[in-house]
C-alpha cells in the first residue's frame, strides 16, 4: 500500500471517529431532553421559555462570548511571546476550533493537537505552539484547583444540603462524588508536579506501578506508557521552566484564566434569572449569584469524573441535582410546585448556550476557517499530542534552556556591574582623598618654608 492510500485511509478512519462521537453527543442530548421533558413537565417548560426575560438571555450571550474573548486574549499574550504580529481575532479562532474539537472528543482530548496545528498557520513554529498549550495546560489546571479551593472552602456546609443521587434503593451522597472530582483534578497537576522535583516518585511510577499493572493486564504496553508518561514529565518540567522565566506574564494569565472560570460558572444563575424561575420580584443578588457560581464549580468536579464526548448527558445530569437545593431555596411557596419544571428549562438554557451554541459555532471556524489543518491529523487525541511533544521535545528544551539561563546570566551581569561600578566609586573616593591629603602636606610643608625663610631675614643681623 503507497504512502497516499496509508494516509487516505488513515483520514477515513478518523472521520469515522468524529461521526461516532458527534453521534453519541446528539444522543446522549436526546435522552436527556426526553427526561427533562417527560412526567407532565412539558407544558411548563414551554411556558417559562415564552415567558423569558430577552435582556438577561442576551446578558447570558455576552458572558459567553466575554469568557471566549479573555481566552484569546491568553492566546494572544502566549503567542506575543513569539511573535510581535498576533492579533485577537486569530486567538478567538484558535479558542473557538480547540471548543470545537474537545467537545467531539472524550476527555476533551482533541483540541490540543488542532490548536497547535492552527497556530502553526497563522505563523507559530509547531514547536512553539506546543509550548503554548503546555503551559496553557499548566497555568489553566493551577488555576482551576485554585477556584476549586476557594470553593469548597467557602461552600463546604453547602454540600451537606445538596440532593442526594438516587439509584431507586440506593442514594448516593453528592459529597462522595465532588470530593472524588476534586482529588483527580488536583491529581492531575499534583502528580506532574511530584514526578518532575522528585527522582524517587517519578522512578516509582515508571518501574514499580507500570510493571504492576502491566502484570496484572491493566495495561497492554507498559512501555509506551512509560514512554508517553516520560515525555509529559519531562515537557512539564520544560514549560514549567519557561513559566519561571517571566513572572509578570504568568500572574497576568493566572488572572485571565480564574475570570474565564469565573464567567463560564455564573452563566446557571443567569438562565434562572432569564427564565424568572425564582418569580418575576426577584431581583439580581450578588451573593446567589456567588453560591450558584460555586456550585457550577461543583458540577465541573463531577462531571469531568465520566469521559463521555462534551460530558453529554452526565452534564445536565449533575445540573439536576447539584441546583435542585439552591431552586427549592430561592423560589417563593407560590411556586413551589414549578422547581423541577424551573429547573430542567433552566438547564436546557444552560446547555444550550454553554455547549450546542459554541459547539455550532465552534464547527463552523474549524470547517471554514483559512488556517484549519486539514492533512497534517487524520484523527486528534491525547495521543497525538504526546508524539507532537516528542517530536518536538530536543528544540523546546533547548529554547527554554537558553532563556532560563540567559535570564539567570543577566542577573548576574547586573550584580557585577553594580559591584564593579561600586568598586570604582570607592577607588575614586579613595584617590580624591589620597590627592586632598597631599595638596594638603603641601600646602603645610610651603607655608612652613615661607616662615622659615621669613625668619631668615629678619633675624639676620646687619654687620655693616
Amino acid at each position: 500500500m503507497s504512502e497516499i492510500e496509508e494516509k487516505k485511509k488513515k483520514s477515513k478512519k478518523g472521520l469515522w471517529k468524529y461521526f461516532l462521537y458527534i453521534f453519541i453527543v446528539l444522543a446522549a442530548t436526546a435522552i436527556s431532553l426526553t427526561i427533562s421533558l417527560s412526567g407532565g413537565k412539558f407544558n411548563s417548560v414551554v411556558e417559562a421559555f415564552n415567558g423569558a426575560n430577552v435582556a438577561w438571555v442576551f446578558s447570558m450571550v455576552g458572558i459567553v462570548l466575554a469568557s471566549f474573548i479573555v481566552d484569546a486574549f491568553i492566546i494572544k499574550i502566549f503567542c506575543r511571546l513569539y511573535t510581535r504580529r498576533y492579533h485577537l481575532h486569530q486567538g478567538m479562532a484558535v479558542a473557538l476550533i480547540g471548543s470545537f474539537y474537545n467537545n467531539v472528543t472524550p476527555s476533551a482530548s482533541g483540541g490540543q493537537i488542532m490548536q497547535v496545528y492552527t497556530l502553526r498557520s497563522q505563523g507559530i513554529q509547531i514547536s512553539n505552539g506546543a509550548s503554548i498549550l503546555v503551559m496553557w495546560f499548566i497555568l489553566y489546571q493551577s488555576s482551576l484547583i485554585g477556584f476549586d479551593i476557594v470553593t469548597l472552602a467557602i461552600e463546604g456546609k453547602m454540600i451537606a444540603g445538596l440532593k442526594p443521587l438516587d439509584f431507586g434503593d440506593f442514594k448516593l451522597p453528592m459529597v462522595w462524588v465532588i470530593v472524588l472530582g476534586f482529588v483527580i483534578n488536583l491529581g492531575v497537576i499534583l502528580f506532574l508536579y511530584m514526578m518532575s522535583f522528585s527522582h524517587r516518585i517519578h522512578n516509582f511510577f515508571l518501574h514499580y506501578v507500570i510493571g504492576f499493572l502491566a502484570k496484572i493486564r491493566v495495561l497492554k504496553n507498559p512501555e509506551k506508557t512509560r514512554e508517553n508518561l516520560r515525555v509529559q514529565v519531562e515537557n512539564f518540567k520544560i514549560e514549567l521552566r519557561r513559566l519561571q522565566t517571566n513572572i509578570p506574564v504568568t500572574i497576568l494569565i493566572v488572572i485571565c484564566f480564574l475570570a474565564v472560570i469565573f464567567l463560564r460558572n455564573s452563566i446557571p444563575y443567569f438562565a434562572a434569572l432569564s427564565l424568572n424561575s425564582f418569580g418575576t420580584d426577584y431581583r439580581f443578588n450578588f451573593y446567589d449569584m456567588m453560591d450558584a457560581t460555586f456550585l457550577a464549580s461543583f458540577h465541573q468536579m463531577c462531571a469531568g469524573i465520566i469521559p463521555l464526548p462534551g460530558q453529554a448527558g452526565i452534564s445536565e445530569y449533575f445540573f439536576y441535582y447539584l441546583y435542585h437545593a439552591f431552586f427549592e431555596a430561592h423560589t417563593p411557596e407560590a411556586l413551589a410546585n414549578n422547581i423541577e419544571a424551573n429547573i430542567n428549562a433552566a438547564q436546557i438554557l444552560w446547555r444550550t448556550m454553554t455547549f450546542y451554541v459554541v459547539l455550532l459555532v465552534g464547527g463552523v471556524v474549524a470547517a471554514l476557517y483559512r488556517g484549519h489543518p486539514h492533512d497534517e491529523v487524520q484523527f486528534a487525541n491525547r495521543q497525538t499530542f504526546v508524539d507532537l511533544q516528542l517530536a518536538t521535545f530536543d528544540e523546546r528544551k533547548r529554547s527554554a534552556d537558553t532563556l532560563y539561563e540567559t535570564k539567570q546570566l543577566s542577573r548576574k551581569e547586573i550584580q557585577k556591574r553594580l559591584a564593579i561600578s561600586a568598586g570604582l566609586g570607592d577607588a575614586k573616593k579613595g584617590e580624591g582623598r589620597e590627592k586632598t591629603e597631599k595638596a594638603k602636606k603641601e600646602r603645610i610643608k610651603k607655608r612652613r618654608a615661607k616662615k622659615s625663610s621669613e625668619d631668615d631675614g629678619w633675624g639676620t643681623l646687619n654687620i655693616d
